[in-house]
């Protein structure tokens, strides 16, 4: 875990990353688009409503374990990483069988009780399976990406995505869309999560009787990097069900159809991470947080250069796509791709600064940015769909990004202060 990867070894590990997120961002928009072209906007809003919950969900559990997992699985032997990997493994069931259980139990009685409808009680129950299975999967990968061994999630993640395409493909012809696609993301899931758990097995056994109360020991770093991860998620994907309440599901629909166009920059971004994560604690373990940030940096500003020339390309085939690739029209399109770039681009460069802060644990610090962030995005977001409509709600997560990024320069360069010697 601690050895310098050479620098051949360092190209094929962020190949691997990006063919990951490549196949799964190519999965992602065929799955929009199934939904945007075959299904009603209802559909496609409810499927977009339950997506950004295990986002949710997925954020929350990534910020609580990711970060204080490879710290420690840099400091320690097989013996130690086995009793890490096991203890949580073991909490994480225990508390998603609980959990799981108590949601399917109270919407079975509020749907006899006839307080909620039986095609959203079907809904909610397929979500929850979904979120079980995406839970147990994404902690699989993240060992597995803690242990760098991409080629092993490459093969799980191509699995995931057969069954997923496969299932919304089917879904699409049933008259509750929604349901049926949550239900084959659960599938994919489950079956993604079979082959991960036994590519850990196999590269380093795990220890199912170790690491007890591993996660309470994870909690006092861990509380404030859930809030910084739920106040993100309050940026970036919150203002979702303020929309659906504020505007209609139909808007949700239109929003998510234009940044479906750009999601492939924030997927490319979500591969280097699960490769990046670890190289940067490592660099700051070894090197020190300068030569962090210069390599940072340097990631940033290819991956901006290139989500300009995305960009590009999107807007002179826009009207190709929304004619005959998708069959939607929407009154506010231009704006919002042209607000969705701008967000994107602050995004991406967001993404790989804050992991210098999360290797040296400033999670209070990135916590209180992202909460003061979140508020101001959802209150001007909130304004201005009020008045302007769906564009409003964009222009509120540009405005957030902005003061989340400017939050964490101040806080970056005061950790270049902290670790570079005062002149004599």
């Amino acid at each position: 875990m601690t050895a310098q990867i050479p620098g051949r070894a360092l190209i094929q590990s962020f190949g691997s990353g990006l063919t990951i997120q490549a196949i799964l961002s190519a999965s992602n928009f065929l799955v929009g688009w199934l939904l945007i072209r075959h299904t009603s906007d209802v559909e496609y809003g409810r499927y977009v409503l339950v997506i950004s919950a295990l986002l949710l969900l997925t954020v929350l559990q990534g910020s609580f374990v990711q970060a204080q997992m490879v710290v420690r699985m840099i400091r320690v032997d097989h013996h130690g990483r086995a009793d890490l990997v096991g203890g949580l493994l073991r909490e994480q069931r225990v508390g998603l069988r609980y959990a799981s259980t108590a949601i399917v139990a109270i919407v079975v009685v509020l749907s006899l009780a006839r307080l909620l409808d039986l095609s959203i009680s079907l809904l909610i129950i397929c979500a929850t399976l979904a979120a079980t299975a995406t839970l147990m999967r994404e902690y699989f990968r993240m060992v597995l990406f803690a242990y760098r061994r991409p080629q092993d999630v490459l093969l799980a993640d191509v699995c995931y995505v057969a069954v997923l395409l496969g299932g919304v493909t089917l879904a699409v012809f049933t008259p509750a869309a929604a349901t049926f696609a949550v239900l084959a993301l659960a599938a994919a899931a489950a079956t993604s999560t079979l082959l991960l758990s036994k590519a850990v097995w196999k590269t380093e056994p795990w220890n199912a009787y170790g690491g007890r109360g591993i996660l309470r020991a994870f909690g006092p770093l861990g509380a404030w990097a859930v809030s910084g991860a739920a106040a993100h998620w309050a940026l970036s994907q919150g203002y979702s069900f303020i929309v659906a309440g504020a505007l209609s599901v139909q808007s949700v629909a239109a929003i998510s159809a234009t940044r479906l166009l750009l999601m492939p920059l924030n997927l490319i971004s979500a591969g280097l991470s699960t490769q990046l994560f670890p190289l940067t604690a490592d660099w700051v373990h070894r090197r020190g947080v300068p030569h962090a940030l210069r390599r940072l940096a340097f990631v940033s500003v290819g991956l901006v250069a290139f989500a300009l020339c995305y960009f590009a390309l999107i807007w002179l085939s826009r009207d190709w796509i929304f004619n005959e690739l998708l069959h939607k029209q929407y009154p506010q399109r231009d704006a919002l791709l042209l607000l969705w770039c701008g967000a994107f681009v602050l995004m991406l460069v967001r993404d790989q600064l804050i992991k210098l802060l999360a290797a040296r644990e400033r999670f209070q610090m990135m916590a209180s940015i992202s909460a003061f962030s979140a508020v101001l995005s959802l209150a001007f977001g909130y304004g201005a769909m009020l008045r302007f409509g769906e564009v409003g709600a964009v222009a509120g997560i540009v405005i957030g990004e902005l003061a989340n990024i400017s939050g964490i320069l101040v806080l970056t360069f005061r950790e270049l202060r902290r670790t570079v010697p005062a002149p004599v």
